[in-house]
């Protein structure tokens, strides 16, 4: 959340600095009619999402990193859009509990003895989603810039990956250090991974910045609300730890800020 609130303050600082320049740059020239300048302009934008390498910045990942690339078009007062979009999940993977005790002998310069190991059982996850998204925005265009406020539909595909893997460490007393180890150089021990149809709607709020007659910035935040059924489940599960029935559910994702850099065509 740290992080989240980190980014974003910086991207409102970036908007709030584009478009104070912009402005100077109008106050420094002659007056044209506000769409003037857009009309003479390319309608066609096609874009990256850089807010994941932004959130570098804020020091740590955050809870969600979509990697997006999106056509826009540009009507007079309206916006058509059209992206597809890479959505990767950051969960915790520290996780971890105490599956039992167990003695190994240990024979050295012929002495035999005993060493007490603890059995960690440890989780990872892994979930992300492919996505299409269309939709339409109303536009208050601006010489230099433009707001808009929309919403579109989402379908596609939502994957969730869980698993487990046990591992021993020594165990001299509590408390027990250096329990963590790296999973995924390892073959899981028990696993559940469910494949989800994926869809519902986005909300598009932001500001298009004409950073150059060829480049244009483009803010927004875009919450969403979707749909996840339950397609296939395919599940090994020795421990019989997961013992939760997998359910179809509603979601609301209200923390997405897009960062599109975009040229015009």
């Amino acid at each position: 959340m740290k992080n989240f609130v980190l980014v974003s303050v910086l991207l409102f600082s970036m908007s709030s600095f584009l478009l104070a320049q912009q402005e100077s740059m109008e106050s420094s020239t002659a007056v044209y009619d506000d769409s003037t300048y857009v009309d003479t302009l390319n309608r066609n934008l096609i874009g990256l999402n850089v807010f994941p390498a932004l959130g570098m910045f804020g020091n740590g990942r955050m809870p969600a990193s979509k990697i997006a690339v999106q056509y826009k078009h540009m009507y007079d007062n309206m916006n058509i859009r059209a992206s597809l979009n890479f959505i990767s999940y950051f969960r915790d993977n520290d996780n971890v509990d105490i599956f039992g005790l167990t003695s190994t002998q240990v024979i050295a310069d012929g002495d035999t003895t005993m060493v007490d190991s603890l059995i960690l059982r440890q989780f990872y996850n892994n979930l992300y989603t492919y996505d299409f998204r269309f939709g339409a925005e109303v536009a208050f265009p601006r010489k230099n810039y433009r707001f808009y406020l929309g919403g579109g539909l989402v379908a596609g595909y939502h994957f969730v990956g869980e698993y487990y893997y046990h591992h021993n460490v020594p165990f001299n007393g509590y408390p027990v250090h250096f329990v963590n180890f790296f999973p995924y150089v390892s073959n899981p021990l028990g696993f559940r991974e469910i494949d989800y149809l994926k869809i519902g709607a986005d909300l598009t709020i932001g500001v298009d910045i004409n950073i150059s007659p060829n480049c244009v910035v483009s803010v927004q935040y875009a919450p969403e609300l979707v749909f996840y059924k339950s397609m296939n489940e395919s599940i090994f599960d020795p421990d019989t730890y997961y013992v939760t029935e997998v359910r179809d559910e509603f979601v609301f994702v209200p923390d997405y800020i897009d960062v599109i850099v975009s040229i015009r065509f």
